[in-house]
């Protein structure tokens, strides 16, 4: 936005802006005159309050907007009720009287008394005799006597916008700030490349932000924020293709070209069936760039059994294939351990640990000193080709002979400085390929803009045979527990397990709801005395933890009591049944998580979600409602909103005033492309220094490096 100078001076020092005022701007984030500009108008709420007209001829049922003076006010208490009503006796400059009633406005005699020049505008009604205005908004104005109304249009908009406010300074308040700014804003000069508006239709920026607030009619207002949402967008995607165009340039890749007759093209034939379509893509898609020179920064993610670590197991293939290594790191034992099985399930038919097969091998803390210490002497001879391990494969005694591929599983579960020492475990200054992956679905959208930085691959389809989970809501004090309990031990006899999870680990005064605590010795000595119930939740030791889960995993256990701890990553085929006690306390997409601990295996799988809320119902029946992730990741990032992308929270939002990553998905897909070619010809923008100074503005390096996503 141009005009710096004008557009960075602080806010008190406009018309109108002193204590008070100035308090309650800043309290809404506003302290300079481009903070103001840019606090935008509630999108939706734009109000048409009608042409000026006659009240006489007015068409009554229409919104119109009418001038004249007030003659005199009655305001009026009724009794026994807290309400209080100010008739305005308003006369038109026809002489046509009309009534204008306020309610819970008892000021509005004292801010315009009798004699007052005033533009009302409303819906004009007639009761019995009278002409009423309903829904009244008023202004007051100057001149503009007897029937010229021409010059009344300067400061009376017929479409009226709402702003976010507050009690203290309400949004007519802020309206009338803004327009004052906008008269004495001089012509913005436009940083947007002409080509960029051309090709998406796009108004100037100056038009853009003028029509924004003070719109002729309501159909200026979408172009106005079609062009201000592209900009917020473009700036973001600019800045994320800037910082991976630098972290690309700064280190050199590694060939990973595909080998014919190489265990990754072995192993994908040995598979006793045949991967989805969204797989292949993915293998592909991941491919191209290990056969390129450049590091691969690649995402990976999928709904909970949509089959990732089979795409995971080719990559890492294929960099044995190329004389190299690759680490798997994930983030708890259990998980580490899951991996390291699935793995010589999946290797088995080519030999796994034997003969010319791939040699795969488990790092973590808790291995025996003798055996850890023959791990890291092997891994450092080049004799162990995959390591699959936990925090432990980063520690500095961890040294490979030539790392090829990295794997991250679940990436939120580290910070950026997890995977930057992995990178570094190279001594040669080449970066090796890394692969993030993720089982939280992400919609597209908000992916694009998260993970700007990042080539994003969806799995979006389940393999063939994955059983449906069947969901059901109930209220926590329903007589059907009883009966869900009599089909937990009839499943249980068949050889099946349970999961129940609940959201505290101990008993709260503060809050409450269900504790693990409580919860496993209710079912321990009340409802399950016969059956082994095991407990888990995070204040338990790690050994304490694995050994729960390791129990429950061989059936030693057939119900688990558990906090969100089973969240990630533990895999139980034998597990049918997840039972969430108070679901209303947890978030969308971690009931979604927690339902995927079950439906692992060929049984037909069920969650009951328990609450104690039926005002939640209505987002816990849209879980019932759908199994698929990333449809409830839409539903909830609609309900939870953008919230803020660069803080210390790590929400994963961007700081965006305008665009929605829902509404605006299109526009994410577009900028993003449009950003990767503008960045590719000209990483720094020096054709276009109007963008570059923009772009700097929004988005400077330091809060790009916020996104953690490296």
């Amino acid at each position: 936005m141009g005009s710096p100078t004008f557009l960075d001076g602080d806010v008190r020092a406009l018309a109108g802006v002193a204590g008070q005022a100035a308090d309650a701007l800043a309290r809404l984030g506003i302290t300079t005159v481009r903070d103001l500009l840019e606090h935008y108008p509630h999108q939706g709420r734009y109000r048409d309050v009608g042409a000026f007209v006659p009240a006489g001829v007015a068409p009554v049922g229409e919104a119109v907007t009418l001038v004249g003076h007030i003659r005199g006010w009655n305001v009026i208490r009724p009794r026994g009720k807290r309400l209080t009503i100010a008739k305005a006796r308003f006369a038109d400059d026809d002489g046509t009287m009309v009534e204008v009633a306020f309610f819970n406005q008892p000021w509005r005699p004292g801010r315009h008394p009798a004699g007052s020049r005033v533009a009302v505008s409303g819906t004009l009604e007639q009761f019995r005799d009278r002409l009423q205005l309903s829904n009244p908004r008023l202004t007051e104005v100057e001149g503009a006597h007897g029937d010229g109304h021409a010059d009344l249009l300067e400061d009376v908009d017929r479409v009226v916008p709402t702003y976010p406010a507050t009690e203290r300074l309400p949004s007519a308040r802020i309206g009338a700030l803004i327009a004052g700014v906008l008269q004495d804003l001089p012509s913005l000069v436009d940083h947007l490349p002409a080509e960029l508006r051309e090709r998406h239709g796009l108004v100037d920026l100056d038009t853009a932000l003028r029509r924004i607030h003070r719109p002729a009619d309501l159909d200026d207002v979408e172009p106005a924020r079609q062009r201000l949402v592209y900009d917020e967008l473009l700036c973001l995607q600019i800045g994320l293709q800037q910082r991976r165009q630098r972290l690309e340039s700064e280190a050199a890749g590694l060939l990973h070209p595909s080998a014919a007759a190489g265990l990754a093209t072995r192993f994908l034939a040995s598979l006793p069936f045949e991967p989805t379509a969204a797989q292949q893509d993915a293998v592909a898609g991941i491919a191209g760039d290990l056969e390129s020179a450049k590091p691969m920064h690649r995402l990976l993610q999928g709904d909970v059994g949509s089959g990732k670590t089979l795409v995971a197991a080719w990559a890492m293939l294929t960099a044995l294939d190329n004389g190299r290594q690759a680490v798997l790191m994930a983030p708890t034992e259990v998980l580490s351990e899951q991996h390291h099985r699935t793995f010589q399930r999946l290797f088995a038919p080519m030999g796994v640990n034997v003969l010319d097969g791939p040699r795969v091998e488990l790092l973590t803390g808790s291995m025996p000193t003798n055996r850890r210490r023959g791990v890291l002497a092997e891994l450092a001879a080049g004799d162990i080709g995959l390591l699959i391990g936990t925090h432990a494969v980063l520690e500095e005694v961890v040294r490979f002979s030539n790392l090829g591929v990295v794997v991250v599983d679940e990436q939120h579960r580290f910070g950026v400085e997890h995977r930057a020492r992995l990178r570094d475990k190279r001594y040669d200054g080449n970066a090796p390929d890394v692969l993030v992956m993720t089982a939280t679905p992400i919609p597209r959208s908000l992916a694009l803009t998260v993970y700007g930085d990042l080539d994003v691959t969806v799995l979006d389809e389940l393999p063939p045979g994955r059983q449906e989970i069947a969901t059901r809501v109930i209220e926590s004090g329903s007589r059907r527990r009883e009966r869900l309990y009599e089909f937990v031990r009839e499943r249980v006899a068949l050889g099946e397990r349970a999961y129940v999870v609940c959201p505290l680990v101990e008993d709260s005064e503060a809050l409450q709801a269900k504790s693990a605590e409580s919860m496993h010795a209710h079912l321990s000595t009340e409802v399950f005395p016969d059956l082994s119930i095991g407990l888990v939740h995070g204040r338990l030791p790690a050994q304490d933890k694995d050994a729960a889960m390791e129990a429950f995993r061989a059936g030693e256990v057939q119900v688990l009591v558990a906090t969100t701890v089973i969240e990630v990553g533990v895999d139980v085929p034998e597990a049918t049944i997840m039972i969430i006690e108070d679901a209303e306390r947890f978030g969308m997409s971690q009931l979604h998580q927690l339902r995927g601990r079950v439906g692992r295996g060929s049984a037909r799988s069920y969650c009951v979600l328990f609450t104690g809320d039926p005002d939640d119902n209505a987002r816990l029946e849209a879980l019932a409602s759908t199994t698929d992730g990333f449809k409830l990741a839409e539903v909830d990032l609609e309900v939870r909103g953008e919230g803020s992308l660069f803080d210390t929270r790590q929400s994963g939002l961007p700081d965006l005033r305008l665009a929605s990553l829902v509404r605006d998905a299109a526009v994410v897909s577009a900028t993003r492309d449009d950003a990767r070619r503008l960045v590719a010809r000209d990483p720094e923008l020096e054709s276009h220094p109007l963008l570059r100074g923009e772009v700097a503005r929004r988005y400077g390096e330091e809060r790009l490096e916020a996104l953690r996503t490296g």
